[in-house]
């Protein structure tokens, strides 16, 4: 049976809006639409996820200057390297584990350690605890980085594991994946 698909785009206030109608041979039509005007610049709304995986930071929404210049002196340029950066990874991974804890023992005897993902002042902290510390509580994310990040309101592990910038970014590869 044969299956014709077209893809429209439309410009109106969507990020990767694309009408995907597929005619049936009952000549039904199924309209679906993905949109995300709220993450990308209206010039990207058009752009498949796999085409913004490696386009610049600049396309997302509130990326200025000011943010530009941020992310270039921490090496991040593209949407790829905003998305797999090991320190959001290792603040959104400890935001989440914080919030599955209860109280701030472990087991006499546990193993269990983050000792690699942050300095060795917090090494003994509870994930609540290091949720909160400041971003350069992470291994390898030096005061100087972490001053940097705070000129774009990042002053804890928590700030950059929410920071709307990575979390848009690894939405898009995500969803790359999963493109025809």
């Amino acid at each position: 049976i044969p299956v014709m698909i077209s893809l429209a785009s439309t410009l109106s206030r969507s990020c990767t809006r694309y009408t995907q109608q597929i005619k049936r041979p009952a000549s039904s039509l199924i309209t679906y639409k993905v949109n995300c005007e709220k993450a990308l610049k209206k010039t990207n709304e058009g752009d498949s996820f796999t085409q913004l995986q490696g386009s610049s930071i600049d396309v997302l929404q509130g990326i200025g200057p000011v943010h530009l210049e941020t992310f270039e002196k921490l090496g991040i340029q593209s949407i790829k390297d905003l998305a797999n950066n090991k320190f959001y990874k290792m603040a959104k991974a400890i935001t989440i584990l914080a919030d599955s804890a209860e109280g701030d023992l472990r087991l006499e005897g546990s193993s269990m350690n983050i000792n690699k993902a942050v300095d060795k002042a917090y090494e003994t902290q509870s994930f609540q605890d290091i949720r909160d510390a400041p971003v350069a509580a992470l291994q390898g994310l030096s005061d100087e980085k972490g001053d940097i990040l705070g000129k774009i309101g990042v002053h804890s592990v928590q700030d950059l594991a929410n920071l709307k910038y990575f979390q848009w970014a690894e939405a898009i590869i995500e969803m790359s994946y999963y493109e025809e």
